[in-house]
């Protein structure tokens, strides 16, 4: 959230004929509270999925189990409710701030879809990936939403991010279902690689894996970013080389020792492709 707002939120300025830093409506203790709603959040839908996993995850990974364990559900429950609470008030309070009070119910909205999420969607075939790779992507766009005056191109740049995030995370939540899956089949889940079996589910996985190489490649080849040498070189080298050598390690995982390493592999990229907001920040201003 920090790089899309300082990497990402800018404005042209004509007379240097370079972006420059945006004049933010949400000052820096504003956009630290809207940072702290979003993690609050994402801790309350991280606690109730556990609180509803305590059965599964008691097969998959019994040796991480917290609720029930070390934690109460009781004291799990009232920390969610708390948690929840606090994101929501955050969000409304700051939409306020910013005269667009209905922004407020993008918090609302996310709470509700992680409830769902944990005690419902998960088990059913594809939507709870869904459900979860469109709030992974809805985080860069929220911190455009909060700042409504930046260069109106780039807004389009934020949303290749959010699509990004999107398939990467789609991508994690289906390799998470290979990891997962006697535990699923125990609680009758119907999740991608129970209905479409192994195969089938590792194809679609390497079909995403095709899709974000080929939007990367569209990304970059864009005017804006063909000039950006240093970007364009790390797009390629840390994220799209990394992606298709991703698609050796799907082919070949077939434990669930290798597939928690593809997800973990699934995270570098991740962490390698919002390091480029940084990237593409240093290419703007040093072409």
């Amino acid at each position: 959230m920090y790089l899309t707002r300082y990497c990402l939120l800018l404005e042209f300025d004509g007379q240097a004929l370079k972006f420059v830093p945006l004049a933010f409506t949400l000052n820096n203790v504003g956009f630290a509270l809207l940072v702290l709603a979003t993690l609050f959040i994402a801790a309350a839908g991280y606690i109730i999925n556990d609180y509803c996993d305590t059965r599964i995850d008691a097969i998959n990974k019994p040796e991480r189990l917290i609720i029930g364990v070390s934690v109460s559900r009781r004291k799990a429950m009232f920390a969610h409710t708390i948690l929840s609470s606090l994101g929501v008030i955050i969000g409304f309070w700051l939409a306020y701030e910013i005269h667009h009070i209905i922004y407020g119910w993008v918090n609302v909205i996310t709470v509700g879809l992680l409830w769902y999420y944990s005690t419902n969607f998960k088990k059913h075939f594809l939507i709870g990936n869904i459900v979860i790779a469109l709030l992974s992507g809805l985080i860069p766009v929220v911190v455009g939403l909060f700042e409504p005056n930046a260069y109106k191109e780039l807004y389009y740049f934020i949303l290749s991010y959010a699509g990004f995030a999107f398939l990467i995370s789609l991508m994690r939540e289906i390799v998470k279902d290979l990891e997962d899956i006697e535990g699923d089949i125990a609680e009758d889940c119907k999740t991608l690689p129970i209905v479409l079996g192994v195969n089938k589910t590792k194809t679609i996985i390497i079909l995403l894996i095709a899709i974000v190489i080929a939007a990367i490649g569209y990304v970059i080849s864009l005017p804006l970013f063909t000039g950006n040498k240093v970007f364009v070189i790390y797009s390629v080298l840390a994220i799209q080389l990394p992606l298709l050598g991703m698609i050796y390690f799907v082919v070949k995982a077939n434990t669930k020792r290798k597939y928690y390493i593809l997800s973990t592999f699934i995270k570098v990229i991740m962490l390698t492709g919002i390091l480029s907001m940084y990237v593409f920040y240093y290419a703007l201003n040093h072409q």
